[in-house]
């Protein structure tokens, strides 16, 4: 098999809409139908809504406060659960986290939301999603990842794209 990845020159914000397209495009490649979605405030919650139709999403924030009520309202009107890693029990490995971050952050970002969403039920063990994460605000990372309940369990499938 052959297949591309992209590499975006930096990492950042002005990334996220070419993340969301090439994973819509990768997931309608290989059949996949759930994205895991990091969104801390709310913004790449927002585009994903408008970009990734026929997809189901499956949002990971980081805690309440931060999120916008207006953006988990529409969440919630599509169906598409809203989870929270402050209220999510699981441990992330230090060393695990340490050798994800060496390909970026927002790779590390993207296994753990994997793996939150597969420990709150949101999705199955082994059975392949999308994961978009990004370093700091918006989407720089789209990785296809077979998730777990542990990390060590996790397979990272492919690279979409990521900040080089």
């Amino acid at each position: 098999m052959e297949k591309k990845i992209v590499y975006f020159p930096s990492a950042g914000v002005d990334n996220t809409d070419a993340v969301l397209s090439l994973a819509n495009q990768r997931a309608t490649e290989l059949g996949v139908r759930t994205v895991v979605l990091a969104s801390t405030r709310g913004f790449t919650a927002e585009k994903a809504l408008r970009s990734l139709e026929g997809l189901r999403l499956v949002v990971v924030g980081i805690d309440r406060e931060r999120f916008p009520q207006e953006t988990a309202a529409k969440l919630k009107e599509r169906g598409f659960p809203l989870l929270f890693s402050h209220e999510v029990s699981y441990q992330y490995p230090e060393e695990m986290k340490t050798a994800f971050r060496r390909f970026s952050q927002g790779v590390k970002v993207a296994v753990e939301d994997a793996v939150i969403a597969c420990i709150g039920g949101q999705i199955e063990p082994g059975q392949d999603v999308v994961s978009v994460a990004g370093s700091s605000r918006g989407a720089d990372t789209a990785i296809i990842v077979s998730p777990a309940w542990d990390f060590p369990s996790v397979k990272v499938r492919e690279i979409i794209c990521m900040p080089r």
